[in-house]
């Protein structure tokens, strides 16, 4: 078993079952990806998995780029990051999550789905919402 797989079924037990067909991390990311949407939408929030989540994709973007036939940080930034403004509840939560300078870094990650105009808004959103981040909850290994 490769290890971005080994590593999310330690890290999501709960969704083992989704991940029986996923034999690449893309398709590992498209299921995390819709676990995130709906962890989102549940009454309340499931905060462990929203945070999980995050944990791994930043797991996996630390991985040692051209290691395997499908970049893992690629995977995450494709399916998962690019994502995340375009889902309402998610992206108002960002701040505690991203910070303004987390966009400036990898700008074409975030705005790949958005305007220039719905960027440049996205980063005024996360600069005013400074105070909401938290570093605990993305610590860096």
């Amino acid at each position: 078993m490769p290890p971005w797989k080994q590593k999310a079924e330690e890290t999501f037990p709960e969704l083992v079952s989704r991940f029986e067909e996923a034999d690449t991390p893309y398709l590992l990311w498209f299921e995390l990806h819709d676990a995130f949407e709906r962890a989102y939408e549940q009454s309340p929030r499931d905060e462990s998995l929203i945070r999980r989540i995050y944990q791994y994709s930043d797991w996996c973007a630390d991985q040692p780029r051209g290691q395997t036939e499908d970049d893992l940080l690629t995977c995450v930034a494709v399916c998962f990051y690019e994502h995340i403004p375009q889902h309402a509840a998610a992206r108002e939560d960002m701040p505690r999550w991203w910070r303004a300078e987390d966009l400036a870094r990898e700008p074409h990650v975030m705005q790949y789905h958005l305007s220039d105009e719905q960027f440049r808004e996205l980063r005024s959103f996360l600069a005013r919402e400074s105070h909401r981040y938290d570093s605990s909850l993305r610590p860096v290994a």
